[in-house]
């Protein structure tokens, strides 16, 4: 999920096409330490409304024998960048105070009505939810996405023992090549999850692992694993078990702002993917068809 200071942030971004190119042969030296503090920016990112590069088809065939849950339960108290009811302002210095994060009220009741109906209000980047393109840019919402781009095969990278040992972990290039190494180049169309061993920590203080300052720590993807996956791979959507695909190494929303800019999308706050091989299963996103909607709580499954 996303800040909700950061979302009135405008931007400026450098290009690493050509840094990127050079990682196209195996075995190329790769750094893989955190992102510079700052970066000189070239260009305003102003991505336009296209519609995706790659082909929309569907999954060829798809067998198996048991399905996994990849969805968290979502409630009032379900871990979120903000708190209900504590006054948030944001970098463009507007305040506001947050609602509950969910909130179910009762219209009928079966007790007088013998019928349930709620009335359910959410705020769209709370729980297992997507990000569409039109998040952090001026591309397709969540009904506009092709419903084929929600079946897509799984390709899970595991960075649990480094994250164990840093909240402030990242999912890197060399994470991306050793897995290469190990299972083959990454499927066409698939969606790269990170399994950092976060979705146990969901109902305790380490979900959020807060700094002195009260910011929020968690693992993440480095923008040039991002990059890559985006310029040598036909990869169509990112997954995580933590509140964001960025975290304090990319303070300017980096992964969010190139790779949803570039008309992909993703899902946040995962679980149980330890539950699910690292190849091999198919990832079903349940996303409600909400016009104009810019991602949304929804039910996420794997077919193993």
């Amino acid at each position: 999920m996303c800040s909700p200071a950061i979302i009135e942030q405008v931007k400026k971004r450098i290009s690493r096409r050509n840094a990127l190119a050079a990682l196209g042969g195996a075995g190329a030296a790769v750094s893989t330490g955190c992102l510079p503090a700052s970066v000189s920016p070239k260009k305003t990112v102003r991505p336009s409304p296209k519609k995706k590069r790659w082909s929309s088809k569907p999954v060829e065939q798809v067998s198996f024998s048991r399905v996994v849950d990849l969805s968290h339960t979502l409630h009032p108290d379900f871990p979120a960048w903000f708190e209900a009811g504590k006054e948030v302002t944001t970098r463009g210095k507007r305040t506001f105070v947050p609602p509950a994060v969910v909130e179910v009220k009762p219209v009928f009741e079966w007790e007088h009505d013998k019928v349930n109906l709620n009335q359910v209000t959410y705020w769209e980047h709370v729980g297992t939810h997507m990000d569409a393109p039109a998040h952090f840019s001026e591309g397709s919402t969540v009904d506009e996405i092709p419903v084929e781009d929600l079946v897509l095969p799984l390709v899970v990278i595991d960075i649990k023992e480094r994250a164990a040992k840093d909240p402030l972990a990242l999912l890197n290039i060399e994470d991306v090549r050793s897995w290469e190494d190990e299972h083959g180049p990454i499927p066409e169309r698939a969606c790269v999850a990170m399994n950092s061993g976060w979705a146990k920590h969901v109902e305790t203080p380490k979900f959020k692992s807060l700094d002195k300052k009260g910011k929020h720590r968690q693992p993440a993807f480095h923008i040039d694993a991002v990059e890559y996956l985006m310029e040598e791979r036909e990869v169509v959507a990112l997954g995580v078990d933590t509140f964001s695909f960025d975290n304090q190494h990319s303070p300017g929303s980096d992964v969010h702002y190139r790779w949803l800019g570039d008309e992909r999308w993703g899902i946040e706050n995962l679980n149980n993917l330890d539950d699910v091989p690292t190849k091999g299963a198919t990832i079903v996103v349940g996303q409600p068809s909400v016009k104009g909607g810019s991602g949304g709580p929804n039910r996420t499954m794997a077919l193993v």
